[in-house]
């Protein structure tokens, strides 16, 4: 599956800001971000607000003897502020009004950084990093605790997330690269470290940015005031949720079957019920249902695309698949893995009993099997699978697993019924066999309708609503970010568009908080891409005061997208942090960034920020071109001379301009001594 597209997944049904609300609430509430364990910024005045009765007071006294208090407003909301100490704690903290009292527990004081991006910010432990198992087992810092906001685009998923601890237990679902921050900046300055995580896959910075910030662009004007002359996304809702209903009317007529409304909640989504349970038992019949084939499929794993054709409604959906197999040692402790997960849900069942249940596509799937389920002949294994569009079904390996064995569950010799439509806003049955969904997939596609997405992850400003506005204004230190590879068809855009996203956070937050982000990897993106020209507009972001570019031109991956090395991304985003807020003057901050060209007549000799105790070359410096008065670049011979780097080329006399990484995927070559490598360039 196109690894963007899960994300858009837990798209649900509010648009809106989590706390909207068009009458008071009957209870006293704190907002979600704040629960036991959670992380206070030291030494700062920090906001604390929730819901209430208008006109009651509501007080909130801390255990380092500070109180403040408020009143609720007319429309039901509080917000207060409290004074916090230098690091330290387990502190505690009472909220009270009239009506209720709420208290949090083992709360620290220390240093907050939100961390926010895509994917590879998103991305958590438990998925594909160096050295996964150990990293894992060796996670336990009391000090260090992470509160991640769900996808959320219902406003309503957040109120199931809450802060944890540091632990094996807790880790696996932490952001890597978050986590790998807070470890580094704990370990060098022994004060607890809270991080805030909210971030999305697949998703481009204008989704990210107020649309009062759009509107002001250049770049992102004309969409943002589309929503607007449209009467703004709520109105644009309203109407595609009757547009929508029209739709699944008519599907549920053409097909004489049910259909079923996504889920609006996560909590949701793992109880859905679509009234199939009964291919989950143990003793289902489903000898005439076919085999994947294993001997003329080009795909490594069972998919729908080695069964339906392409762009056909049935390559979509819900498909059942199920195995029987036989364990030599049922009592022992056993485990159901799938490496490199189930594409895209799973609802898995051993002996008709869930065993597990899985929302994203990328993670690995291991569940432990409990004590008693397994029989030494006979078993039987039955997942619902969910596919939403791309590659579907199994992603790796299957297998049980315990200390002593394995059971190989080859994935392609399963058996598998597809039962139901995947159309975008609803799930649709249908009663269609193999043969019929094959032969008449023309008459179905001209019958059967997809609903309109409208809670699109990458819609204008839905995520700073749903994903920033909740958290906003929760005291921070500052803002870590990981994004970019979303927006590399408009890179020319990113630098304006990145820019202002950034200026808008720092104007909500009202304080010129630092910003760190990392440059993207090199990967080997679509030929007609230029990732190259999106990291150069991150490189130019640097113009704006108090940021800082984590360089991963040596950590990328050319056939994957997600870096396995989270581990180097979080110390050298801790590396900026140290060295520009925490006052390490020892640590550099950087790699080598381009700083200035001297021209001469063969050759242009370069200077570079951030050398350390000086330039190194990995091996022979390649990935230099240098271009003459017409602009065409030709591959150059590049050396250190000096701590500079001297370009030429017999090609070019009167040389201009010099280029350094300039492709999709490029292995670095130009280093400082301290290790971090330089960032790809183009010269004016």
């Amino acid at each position: 599956m196109n690894l963007y597209k899960l994300y858009y997944l837990f798209s649900f049904t509010l648009i809106f800001l989590f706390f909207s609300c068009s009458s008071p609430r009957e209870t006293f509430e704190v907002a979600p971000v704040f629960s036991n364990h959670m992380v206070l910024q030291q030494q700062k005045t920090v906001p604390i607000w929730g819901k209430g009765h208008p006109g009651e007071s509501v007080v909130i006294e801390a255990s380092w003897d500070e109180t403040s208090q408020t009143i609720v407003d007319e429309s039901g909301n509080w917000e207060l502020t409290l004074k916090t100490p230098a690091y330290g704690g387990p502190y505690t903290l009472t909220l009270s009004s009239a009506s209720d009292q709420v208290f949090f527990n083992d709360v620290l004081v220390g240093e907050v950084w939100l961390t926010s991006g895509q994917s590879n910010m998103e991305w958590p432990m438990r998925a594909r990093i160096l050295n996964q198992k150990e990293e894992i087992e060796k996670v336990n810092f009391p000090n260090i605790r992470m509160f991640s906001v769900p996808r959320n685009l219902n406003g309503t998923n957040i109120n199931s997330a809450s802060w944890k601890i540091a632990t094996p237990e807790n880790a696996p679902d932490f952001s890597a690269v978050g986590y790998f921050f807070a470890r580094e900046i704990y370990q060098n300055l022994g004060i607890p470290v809270g991080i805030l995580n909210s971030s999305w896959g697949g998703t481009r910075v204008e989704a990210w940015t107020s649309i009062e910030k759009l509107t002001q662009m250049e770049a992102s004007k004309e969409e943002a005031n589309k929503i607007f002359n449209q009467g703004g996304l709520e109105l644009i809702k309203q109407k595609a949720i009757e547009l929508n209903d029209e739709i699944r009317l008519a599907n549920e007529t053409y097909l004489g079957a049910k259909s079923y409304p996504l889920p609006q909640s996560i909590e949701e989504w793992e109880i859905l019920d679509l009234e199939d349970l009964e291919f989950s038992y143990q003793q289902y019949n489903d000898s005439d249902w076919l085999t994947f084939d294993g001997e003329t499929s080009q795909e490594e794993t069972a998919t729908l695309e080695s069964v339906y054709s392409k762009g056909s409604y049935a390559e979509d959906g819900v498909v059942w698949v199920r195995k029987t197999f036989d364990v030599e040692h049922p009592s022992d402790s056993y485990r159901f893995v799938v490496e490199g997960g189930i594409d895209d849900f799973d609802y898995t069942y051993l002996n008709g009993k869930q065993i597990g249940v899985g929302l994203s596509c990328c993670a690995p799937r291991s569940y432990e099997i409990p004590a008693g389920l397994l029989k030494k002949e006979g078993n039987v294994l039955a997942i619902r699978v969910i596919d939403t569009g791309g590659d579907s079904v199994f992603r790796g390996d299957a297998y049980l697993e315990s200390e002593q064995n394995r059971v190989e569950l080859n994935s392609k010799s399963w058996r598998f019924k597809h039962i139901a439509y995947y159309l975008n806003t609803s799930i649709q049955k249908h009663n269609f066999t193999h043969d019929e969904l094959i032969n008449q997939e023309k008459s179905i596609s001209e019958q059967l309708k997809k609903g309109m997405q409208i809670e699109n992850p990458n819609t204008y400003s839905i995520l700073f609503n749903t994903m920033i506005q909740p958290i906003l204004p929760y005291g921070i230190k500052g803002f870590l970010w990981y994004q970019g590879e979303s927006n590399v068809g408009n890179y020319e855009e990113y630098q304006s568009l990145f820019t202002g996203m950034i200026k808008d956070w720092r104007e909500k937050w009202a304080e010129e908080l630092p910003f760190y982000f990392v440059q993207i990897a090199p990967f080997k993106y679509n030929p007609k891409a230029q990732s190259q020209g999106l990291r150069d507009a991150q490189r130019k972001t640097l113009n704006l005061e108090k940021t800082g570019m984590a360089i991963t031109m040596d950590i990328g991956e050319e056939d994957d997208i997600h870096p396995a090395n989270k581990q180097d991304v979080g110390k050298r985003l801790a590396r900026l942090a140290l060295a520009n807020v925490y006052g390490k003057s020892e640590v550099l901050a950087s790699g080598p960034l381009y700083k200035s060209q001297q021209l001469y007549p063969f050759y242009i000799d370069l200077d570079f920020d951030y050398v350390g105790s000086g330039l190194k070359a990995k091996g022979v410096l390649r990935g230099f071109e240098i271009a003459g008065e017409d602009g065409v670049f030709h591959p150059a011979i590049a050396k250190i001379i000096d701590n500079k780097v001297r370009v030429t080329s017999k090609k070019v006399k009167n040389p201009k301009r010099v280029r350094y990484g300039w492709e999709n995927y490029f292995e670095a070559t130009l280093f400082n001594k301290e290790g971090l490598p330089a960032s790809s360039f183009q010269t004016p």
